[in-house]
């Protein structure tokens, strides 16, 4: 193997031939020419002016903002469309500004004249116009003008306060008639209340109007043209035989002709025919009734008991002969006759029980018609009638006679004493209030119970015990259920 050495040194420009031999590279330096300024300064300056054009064309803000300051929202829209602004980068902030009117711009973010892109950021303020709840004091209303109050209304620039007018015959124009507020009052009232004032046009002009033909018809139908036609009316009334009551007799101005809102038509109206008070005493009561319905006579009849025949007219309030008006009311009396029918009582109370009339009512009721009876009054016991009820009466008597009348007592009750439970009467004072009880319900006695305190007797004993009429409680005794029964229990 050849030495590594000699390996290498066959690379080496030793020995080799000159065409083999590593060549020697020398630098060549060039000559540098003078530097031109005035080129360079003419290079510069076009640089510069096309970096300029190219701002302007390429980069420059070349959309001009407008003044919307008192222009609307719609204003804005339109120049936003128009110019291709981004409208996302548009926002209206609202508030309120009595100065400005409502919808109308108060400022802007970027100012007039100054040169924007398309995707600027502009700020609106919208004016809501005047506060709606900013309160307002309310002068009196009563005494001002129609131009008061607009004056009042413009100078606070009320939003909701509105002024009518009409005509009214009694407030001068240009006057308030009235006014009325919706959701507040005087004392709460802001701009945006509802406040609706009603101011006079004063009298309304007079029209001309034709007069149509009212006679032999109904009063309410003048009344309801005269209404309409704004005439006035003057109703004179008298009787007729032939024009049935409330229709028109005549009028003062004839159908066809006109007349001026505000005059007077008189109309002549039917009272219907003239009714004379006839002398009715004597005549019965059917026949009476036939002449008031056929001659529309208001009247009331009275009975009254009397020597005349039942059903007879035996009084008038209005004397023969004079002329009924309409609003005239008569009174008639009517007879009875002379004889007192009562009834059968048997078992009614005598005296009103619960609002159930007794006998003694019935005999004070038949009195006020002129009955003039007096009464008999007798008292039995008996076991079926109740005490203070009738047991029997006489059914009818004379004008000026005597009703007899047996009245009950109420049962008489003999004393027993009790097997089932056993309760003696002569034990009675060792028994306990509810075996006194229970003694005395059984025998059906009219008892009332009281209390004392007594340390000698046991509470719930008995202490005393007495009947009404003084006789002694025991058995084999009678007591009737009119005789009250006092017991005193210790308590």
């Amino acid at each position: 193997m050849p030495d590594e050495k000699d390996f290498l040194d066959q690379f080496s420009n030793a020995n080799k031939p000159a065409s083999f031999q590593e060549e020697v590279r020398t630098p060549v330096v060039k000559q540098k020419k003078p530097l031109n300024v005035k080129a360079l300064i003419i290079f510069i300056v076009v640089a510069l002016l096309m970096a300029v054009l190219g701002y302007f064309l390429f980069f420059a803000p070349k959309i001009e903002m407008p003044d919307f300051v008192g222009k609307t929202k719609t204003d804005v829209a339109a120049w936003v469309k128009q110019q291709g602004i981004e409208a996302t980068g548009v926002v209206f902030d609202d508030t309120y500004d009595f100065d400005v009117d409502e919808g109308q711009i108060i400022s802007q973010n970027v100012n007039a004249g100054k040169k924007v892109k398309n995707n600027v950021k502009l700020n609106f303020v919208l004016s809501l116009g005047p506060d709606p709840d900013e309160k307002i004091s309310v002068p009196n209303l009563d005494g001002m003008t129609k131009e008061d109050i607009q004056d009042w209304i413009a100078t606070n620039k009320l939003l909701k306060t509105k002024i009518s007018t009409s005509y009214n015959e009694e407030v001068a124009e240009g006057e308030v008639i009235d006014y009325s507020y919706t959701g507040c009052e005087a004392d709460s009232f802001t701009r945006g209340c509802n406040l609706k004032v009603n101011v006079s046009k004063g009298p309304a002009p007079a029209g001309k109007v034709t007069v149509e033909d009212f006679e032999k018809k109904p009063y309410a139908n003048v009344e309801a043209w005269a209404k309409s036609k704004k005439i006035e009316l003057n109703k004179v009334e008298q009787y007729s035989e032939k024009i049935e009551k409330d229709y028109v007799i005549s009028q003062s101005v004839a159908s066809g002709k006109t007349m001026k809102e505000g005059d007077t038509l008189t109309v002549v109206v039917s009272k219907g025919k003239a009714v004379y008070m006839e002398d009715v005493v004597g005549w019965d009561k059917e026949k009476f009734t036939s002449w008031a319905a056929k001659n529309v006579v208001s009247y009331k009849a009275k009975e009254r008991y009397s020597s005349k025949p039942k059903d007879v007219i035996i009084s008038q309030s209005i004397s023969p002969n004079v002329l009924l008006k309409e609003d005239d009311f008569l009174e008639v009396g009517v007879s009875l006759g002379n004889y007192v029918e009562l009834g059968d009582w048997y078992n009614r109370p005598y005296h009103s029980v619960n609002g159930v009339t007794g006998l003694h009512e019935k005999k004070d009721e038949e009195n006020d018609k002129g009955a003039d009876i007096s009464t008999n009054k007798t008292y039995e016991y008996n076991d079926t009638v109740p005490a203070g009820f009738v047991i029997r009466n006489d059914l009818a008597v004379e004008v000026g006679g005597t009703v007899n009348i047996v009245i009950s007592k109420g049962k008489n009750v003999l004393l027993k004493d009790l097997t089932d439970p056993v309760l003696m009467w002569s034990d009675i004072y060792t028994y306990d209030e509810y075996q006194i009880r229970q003694l005395l319900e059984a025998n059906e006695a009219n008892f009332k119970v009281s209390y004392e305190k007594n340390d000698s007797v046991a509470v719930g004993h008995l202490i005393r015990i007495s009947r009404g009429d003084g006789e002694e409680l025991k058995a084999g005794v009678y007591l009737p259920q009119d005789v009250a029964v006092t017991v005193v229990i210790s308590d």
